[in-house]
């Protein structure tokens, strides 16, 4: 009996087709695990991404918290020798109100050091004035006018004069010239002022005078 070549081809080509199909098989699985095994690497690539970048932001947060606590820090030791310097400052600075003029009030500097950022108010009965100054040096003024006083102030020198002619036609009269004067002192004068030392220290004057005059009657 002879060969059949074409069932032999046939049987090499069935042989040949199922080597192929396993090899391509071995290869589409090893491509799955190879791509899973990609997949997983970038998987954990881009966690170690994401920690990277988390640990980077707390880096500058840290470094920023790290700069404000220089900042308060420096702060602090500025005003404790501010503080101390302060604590030993010699500052003399004193206020004497009067009135130079009708219906002009002046403040005084007396003594020998700068007052730094002055703010004065001075009440005249229910008439408040008040003047802001950088510098008041030694021997310097403060000056206020008070428009109010000034009338008040010449309504009484009338009162004051017809007083005066009053007790004077009169023989009997029991009123004195002092009374007539003291009739007049019936008003408050209220100083205050609020400064600072060149070191930056605050100070203050107060003060309150009752029973005053509004300036010379006669």
């Amino acid at each position: 009996m002879g060969t059949d070549w074409g069932e032999v081809a046939g049987a090499v080509g069935g042989v040949a087709g199922v080597a192929a199909f396993l090899t391509s098989w071995r290869g589409l699985s090893h491509a799955k695990k190879a791509n899973k095994l990609a997949a997983t690497a970038n998987k954990h690539a881009d966690e170690a991404n994401e920690k990277s970048a988390e640990s980077n932001r707390i880096a500058r947060e840290a470094n920023s918290l790290a700069e404000v606590a220089n900042q308060h820090a420096n702060e602090a030791n500025d005003i404790a020798s501010r503080h101390e310097q302060r604590s030993v400052e010699q500052h003399d600075v004193k206020w004497e109100g009067g009135w130079v003029a009708p219906g002009r009030y002046v403040l005084s500097r007396r003594g020998t050091h700068v007052a730094v950022d002055v703010v004065a108010r001075v009440t005249v009965d229910d008439e408040e004035k008040e003047v802001l100054q950088d510098r008041v040096g030694p021997g310097e003024q403060l000056v206020l006018e008070f428009p109010q006083a000034l009338r008040n102030l010449q309504a009484e020198r009338l009162e004051y004069r017809e007083r005066e002619r009053t007790r004077n036609t009169r023989p009997y009269s029991f009123m004195s010239a002092s009374d007539n004067s003291i009739y007049f002192r019936s008003h408050t004068i209220e100083e205050w002022v609020q400064w600072k030392t060149e070191t930056g220290a605050p100070r203050e004057h107060v003060s309150e005078a009752r029973l005053a005059t509004l300036g010379d009657l006669t």
